[in-house]
């Protein structure tokens, strides 16, 4: 083809894009506007509804209709972690026992030593956030102690749904611990697997975000020692009165 000829087959190209674009049909012309504006309102509501804390009486129910759509399409991201305040992040200490007396075999995931590329890193961190969002302690508080024989009628309603809503709760605790105890068990199984172990005992770990004055005047690193804290798996989950 020769330049000139090119040349008026570029010029061309425009003309022919706006003719398609004036050929659109109206009613999908409409339901492209509809997609895009739908999809722009499911970016921009699961943001909001955190912003708004869910006291939004306008924010919250479009955050409920457009729930399910951002959740296919993962945009209802954990905002909370990245601004304005993020808060400590958590990694799971291992150890690996074998049944043949070697030496145990020690490590800490997420490890940007250990895990590359980045993308491999964020896999591991998420499983460690995981692991602590799903915690659920291992006792629940002893129910509420009934009235005495003497208590009034009124004490005794209060007593009936104090007991209910402990009920309720003792239930979620149950299914909470159930998720938790799945979890953990599944990387324990992957690491005696992966390790070829006997016996696996993980610790969650919190590491707490520096404190600017700290950093600025104290020089103090953001890995300093004292920023991580071992977490509790014996605490009693809240439910009696």
């Amino acid at each position: 083809m020769s330049k000139s000829k090119l040349a008026a087959a570029l010029d061309d190209q425009p003309s022919k894009n706006a003719e398609t674009g004036r050929n659109l049909a109206p009613w999908a012309k409409v339901l492209i506007s509809v997609l895009v504006v739908g999809h722009l309102a499911a970016v921009v509501a699961p943001p909001l509804a955190f912003a708004c804390r869910g006291q939004s009486p306008f924010v919250q129910p479009i955050a409920r209709f457009l729930a399910p759509y951002c959740g296919a399409m993962f945009l209802d991201h954990g905002y909370a972690f990245f601004a304005p305040n993020p808060g400590p992040n958590h990694l799971v200490d291992y150890t690996v026992e074998f049944a043949d007396g070697r030496q145990a075999v020690k490590g800490r995931f997420p490890d940007l030593k250990e895990e590359r590329p980045r993308l491999l890193y964020h896999r591991h961190f998420m499983l460690s956030e995981s692991l602590n969002n799903r915690f659920a302690p291992e006792t629940f508080d002893p129910e509420p102690s009934p009235p005495p024989l003497t208590a009034t009628q009124g004490e005794r309603e209060r007593f009936a749904v104090m007991k209910a809503d402990y009920e309720k709760a003792k239930a979620r605790w149950q299914r909470a611990r159930q998720q938790y105890l799945a979890l953990r068990t599944s990387v324990e199984e992957h690491l005696k697997s992966a390790y070829g172990g006997e016996r696996v005992k993980l610790v969650r770990i919190e590491h707490a975000p520096a404190d600017p004055d700290a950093v600025m005047y104290e020089r103090r690193p953001l890995n300093a020692p004292e920023s991580y804290r071992e977490m509790p798996e014996t605490a009693s989950a809240g439910g009696g009165r």
